[in-house]
C-alpha cells in the first residue's frame, strides 16, 4: 500500500484552524482552497460497474479513488462483494478502463481493486495512518446515482462531526452512488471511503483510511505466514478506559498492573493530547489504543488537577 503523504496542514490558510469562519475573507480563503484543490484530486475518483454477483444480469454501481500510478482502486467492501469480479471504471473525463475485484473485509467494509494494464493513471496521496480530527474540513466525492456525462463530478464540503473506531461521521451529504468514493482532507489526502447512507443528509459514515492499512494484506491476496498473520492481529493492551467528559476525555479506570498504572496513568487523569493530536472525547482515546501495535510508546499530554503533564505509556 502507498505510502502516507506528508502532512501539511500548518501551510493551509488559518480559517482551517479555526472552530468557525470568522469573516468574508475566511469564506473566500475557504473557497480558494476547493477551487485549486477539486481539479488536482478529481481526476482520480472514478465510478465503477460490476455485473450482478449473483449473475441475474443486473448491473451494481458505485465509486472508487485510484492511490496509485499502476491502478490500485480503493472502495467498499460491500461495492467488491467478491474478488475477481470484472469491474468497468469511468474517469471524470469520460475515459474507460476495465479491471477486476482483488478483494475485501466484510468486517471492516473495505475493498480494494485494480485497473488492467501499468498505466500510468491518475491517483490521489493518502492521509496519515492516524484519525481525523473532530471539526476537521473534509471533501466528499463521488458518482451519487452513478456516471453521468452530463454533470462534472459530484463535491461536498463538510466537517468531521463523530470519530469512533473503524468509521469516522461527517455532515458531507452522500447519495446511493456514492459508496466506495473517497474522503478528502482538505489537503487532498485521501482520509477514508464512503461506506453507509444515514437517514439524515447530515449523518453520514466513512471507513478511515488506517481500516485499509490494517487489512491491506487480506485485500491484495498478499500470502501471509501464519506467525506473522496471527501477530499483526494481535491487540495493543493499555489497560484504561476512558468516558467523555465536560473537559474532553477522562480516565475513567486503571487495571492494576497495566501499562498505564506503570506509567503512572490515573484515574481522573483528563487526556489532552496522544502523539501532538488533540483528544477530544473518549472515541479518540480509544481508537488511538485500538490501532497502536504492542510494544509501542505513545506520548500523552494529560491535565491532572488542572496541572499539565506528560506520559510516556508502552503498551503490551
Amino acid at each position: 500500500m502507498p505510502a502516507p503523504a506528508p502532512d501539511r496542514g500548518g501551510e493551509l490558510p488559518v480559517v482551517f484552524r479555526r472552530d468557525v469562519p470568522l469573516s468574508l475573507a475566511d469564506l473566500r480563503a475557504i473557497q480558494k482552497q476547493i477551487e485549486t484543490l477539486v481539479p488536482r484530486i478529481s481526476p482520480a475518483v472514478v465510478a465503477v460497474e460490476l455485473d450482478s454477483a449473483s449473475g441475474d444480469g443486473n448491473v451494481a454501481s458505485g465509486s472508487g479513488v485510484v492511490i496509485s500510478a499502476d491502478g490500485m482502486v480503493l472502495t467498499a467492501g460491500h461495492v467488491c462483494e467478491s474478488p475477481n469480479r470484472e469491474v468497468r471504471f469511468e474517469f471524470p473525463d469520460g475515459k474507460v478502463a476495465m479491471g477486476k475485484t482483488l478483494g475485501l473485509d466484510e468486517d471492516a467494509d473495505t475493498g480494494l481493486m485494480k485497473i488492467d494494464g501499468s498505466g500510468p493513471w491518475p491517483f490521489a496521496p493518502l492521509a496519515n495512518l492516524r484519525e481525523a480530527a473532530l471539526g476537521e474540513w473534509v471533501l466528499a466525492l463521488g458518482h451519487p446515482g452513478g456516471f453521468d456525462s452530463k454533470r462534472s463530478l459530484v463535491v461536498r464540503l463538510g466537517r468531521v462531526v463523530s470519530v469512533a473506531p473503524g468509521v469516522l461521521q461527517t455532515d458531507c451529504t452522500i447519495s446511493p452512488g456514492d459508496s466506495g468514493g473517497p474522503l478528502f482532507d482538505i489537503q487532498g489526502r485521501v482520509i477514508g471511503i464512503h461506506t453507509a447512507i444515514s437517514s439524515s443528509l447530515a449523518e453520514n459514515f466513512h471507513i478511515p483510511i488506517t481500516e485499509f492499512y490494517d487489512t491491506w494484506q487480506e485485500l491484495a491476496g498478499v500470502p501471509v505466514a501464519p506467525t506473522t498473520a496471527l501477530a499483526s492481529r494481535l491487540p495493543a493492551y493499555c489497560g484504561a478506559r476512558a468516558v467523555n467528559a465536560t473537559d474532553g476525555c477522562r480516565l475513567s479506570a486503571i487495571d492494576k498492573n497495566s501499562p498505564a498504572a506503570k506509567a503512572g496513568l490515573k484515574v481522573d487523569d483528563i487526556v489532552v493530547k496522544i502523539e501532538d493530536r488533540n483528544i477530544l472525547a473518549a472515541a479518540s482515546f480509544e481508537r488511538w489504543m485500538a490501532e497502536a501495535s504492542p510494544g509501542q510508546t505513545l506520548k500523552l499530554e494529560i491535565k491532572r488537577a488542572g496541572k499539565p503533564r506528560i506520559i510516556k505509556l508502552k503498551l503490551e
